[in-house]
């Protein structure tokens, strides 16, 4: 496992607000307190969640209107935890592209996601670039590490893995954080209010003193079919489940 690479000018790939803080909540605070800048791309804004949404409106059928709603208040959710962490406003970046749909994208030959982190690269000039791992098992962190895997330089890239594990022979560097500063990744989690309401053990538990990154993945890099993206659909549920239970084992 080679020395913690430079952070001068870091750029992290989230598929969904949360992900940005929950992979690298602690290498962003490194790479700020260092004199570093941040760039958080954030593919979609996390509209297609059902189950929060109902949740919180207090009603079943969730309309189009509603998803724009919801995707504004995870996009004011990322801007909060990411200034806990010292990072300014103008970091995060909101492409758009829709949730839960990344895979298909990719699936059509559909380029536009790629297109646009090539279009930050060139403007931001990344050392490093933090982006999803194709073991995680949602299916938008795979299609996202399809995605930032072609459009990024791949010496300057470690991937990290939300749902998941990647093989222990693939890590590249880890970050132990000290206690302040896993104190600030929890309260930078706790900023995303819409995902604890129904999930608040398990997304909590993401708050670990450990942060752990991985070589790049081209060559294990590839468009994944319909029947696979449902099959790990299943196991992301299942994992959820796990990762809860371990949770409130440690407490």
């Amino acid at each position: 496992m080679s020395d913690l690479p430079p952070l001068d000018r870091v750029l992290i790939v989230a598929p969904h607000p949360d992900d940005d803080v929950i992979s690298a909540g602690g290498l962003i605070q490194r790479a700020i307190a260092s004199g570093g800048v941040v760039r958080a791309l954030f593919l979609t804004n996390g509209e297609s969640n059902p189950w929060p949404q109902r949740a919180s409106l207090r009603k079943w059928r969730i309309t189009s209107d509603d998803r724009e709603a919801w995707a504004s208040l995870r996009a004011r959710e990322a801007v909060a935890g990411l200034s806990l962490l010292g990072a300014p406003a103008g970091c995060a970046h909101f492409l758009r592209f829709p949730d839960q749909e990344l895979s298909s994208m990719a699936r059509r030959g559909d380029e536009s996601v790629q297109v646009a982190i090539e279009g930050h690269a060139r403007e931001f000039r990344p050392s490093l670039a933090i982006v999803p791992s194709v073991f995680d098992f949602h299916s938008d962190h795979r299609a996202a590490a399809y995605f930032s895997h072609r459009a990024l330089d791949p010496a300057t890239i470690a991937t990290y893995v939300v749902h998941g594990r990647v093989p222990p022979e693939r890590a590249r560097f880890t970050i132990e954080l000290r206690e302040e500063e896993q104190r600030k990744k929890r309260d930078s989690i706790g900023q995303h209010a819409s995902q604890l309401l129904l999930s608040r053990e398990r997304f909590l538990a993401y708050a670990r003193a450990t942060e752990h990154f991985y070589i790049a993945e081209a060559d294990v890099m590839r468009v994944e079919s319909a029947l696979h993206e449902w099959i790990d659909k299943v196991r992301h549920s299942a994992y959820a489940v796990v990762n809860a239970a371990r949770y409130r084992a440690r407490r």
